[in-house]
């Protein structure tokens, strides 16, 4: 879809959103606010003003999955639900939406994604600030749909991974450099016994918690993109988070032989998130399984990356050189 066609079909979605959330739709000032258009997804964000109101209204015009959109727009008003009255944590509300049309029309917030922040900043206090901020807005978000405490079993995400490691054996799934990533999944197999019978806390997750779905204000941080449904240990969602965090910025001398994060980026995210500590067994086996995730995830062949996705790949790399050292 060419730029000036998905743009036309955004618009032509404003009628109907305005419409459902009791909005006159003329007179407003249309500016792209975001786009993502590549072989997979056609995907646009518009900013609507008028008379000092901001809206935004998303579409999505690929992949075509109308149910899997209405979902997560139930799981919005859910987590809108969550983050009420916590102070300083928010979801932008949601004034409509279409399934079929697969678009949506939210308040607008001002805010940039903690990925921006954190590009634009290397001074350690304000990445620390950051990091605890992010911290306090995802416990906020678990504890509004917590669930039972729970034991944590590492023999599923175990039995899953060696499932994977056989494939990459037979070469019916194929990873980059697959001898290191055998290696490095055989490390983690053998530390799976370290995380059997202690506690946990589940809570519903968001389910694709990466560092652009947090949304950084002067006094708020807002969540979005929110693709979850299960409940299940908080390491799902925090290992994703954090991973991401390390694979991206994370100075590789400052982390331990071992470890997947920093210590100071470590205690500063566990300042905001009081639900569990960073020595929670669901956190210390996912991040770590998450690091196996992310590079699994990632085309083997050089020529079918993205840019993006070589960049990832690379910090992927360097960081499982870290994690799966071998320590005594």
């Amino acid at each position: 879809m060419a730029e000036n066609d998905l743009l036309r079909a955004a618009l032509d979605c404003w009628p109907p959103l305005a419409a459902q959330a009791g909005i006159a739709p003329e007179g407003w000032t249309v500016d792209v606010l975001a786009r993502r258009q590549d072989s997979r997804v056609q995907r646009l964000l518009l900013r609507l003003s008028r008379d000092g109101k901001t809206l935004v209204l998303k579409h999505e015009a690929a992949p075509l999955r109308p149910e899997d959109f209405g979902r997560a727009m139930q799981e919005h008003m859910l987590a809108m639900q969550s983050v009420s009255g916590s102070a300083g944590q928010g979801v932008p509300e949601l004034l409509a939406f279409d399934s079929a049309l697969q678009s949506c029309l939210m308040t607008h917030v001002a805010g940039r994604t903690l990925r921006q922040c954190l590009e634009d900043t290397s001074a350690p206090q304000t990445v620390a600030a950051l990091l605890t901020r992010a911290g306090a807005w995802v416990a906020a978000f678990h504890r509004g749909q917590i669930g039972a405490p729970r034991t944590f079993q590492p023999r599923f995400t175990e039995q899953y991974l060696r499932q994977v490691m056989s494939e990459v054996r037979d070469q019916s799934r194929r990873v980059a450099e697959p001898e290191f990533f055998l290696s490095c999944a055989e490390r983690l197999c053998a530390l799976a016994h370290r995380y059997e019978g202690q506690q946990t806390v589940t809570a519903k997750t968001h389910g694709d918690l990466h560092l652009s779905n947090l949304l950084i204000g002067t006094r708020n941080v807002w969540g979005i993109d929110f693709a979850g449904g299960r409940t299940v240990p908080v390491g799902h969602d925090l290992a994703r988070l954090l991973v991401d965090y390390a694979t991206g910025f994370a100075l590789r001398d400052d982390i331990a032989p071992g470890e997947v994060l920093p210590e100071a980026a470590e205690q500063a995210f566990f300042r905001g998130y009081d639900l569990v500590g960073p020595g929670d067994p669901s956190v210390q086996m996912l991040l770590r399984n998450r690091v196996l995730a992310d590079w699994w995830g990632i085309p083997d062949r050089e020529e079918h990356r993205t840019v993006a996705q070589a960049r990832r790949l690379h910090g992927l790399l360097s960081l499982a050189r870290r994690t799966f050292a071998e320590t005594t």
